[in-house]
């Protein structure tokens, strides 16, 4: 017995998959605007507004890089977060140096913050149960 594919429906799912991913990313991506803002607990450098960091993430100076911090679709049911709206031009520096040079993983930190990753998570849990109903992820222990 062969299944038929109602296009329409899948072509749907994957939309409301898409906006579901979306706003995980939006979850992610705001709290990470969060970790960016406000000064660092470091130097506190002249001409710099605020103190820097002295590790982890990089303290907001010039709000170019906060300011860049967004979330967009990818591709059904995909979306992604980071630095993507008119990222600064010293972000690849900042990026590829290590941090006793002056370098902020920040990414890196992002993927293993546990704070982000619950900003993800309330993000699709809210629109899937906008979408669909009830729901709830299963959470590790």
């Amino acid at each position: 017995m062969a299944t038929r594919v109602n296009r329409a429906g899948l072509t749907e799912l994957c939309r409301r998959l898409t906006g579901v991913a979306l706003a995980g990313a939006e979850g992610g991506a705001e709290v990470l605007r969060d970790k960016l803002s406000g000064e660092g607990s470091g130097r506190k450098y002249p001409g710099l507004p605020n103190r820097s960091s002295s590790q982890g993430y990089p303290a907001e100076q010039t709000g170019d890089l906060l300011g860049s911090i967004d979330a967009r679709a990818a591709g059904p049911g995909q979306a992604l977060f980071g630095p993507i709206s008119d990222p600064p031009e010293y972000l690849p520096a900042l990026l590829g140096k290590p941090p006793d040079m002056g370098g902020r993983p920040l990414l890196d930190d992002a993927r293993h913050d546990r704070d982000v990753h619950k900003g993800i998570v309330e993000g699709v849990e809210a629109e899937a149960q906008r979408m669909f109903g009830r729901v709830t992820l299963r959470r590790r222990t």
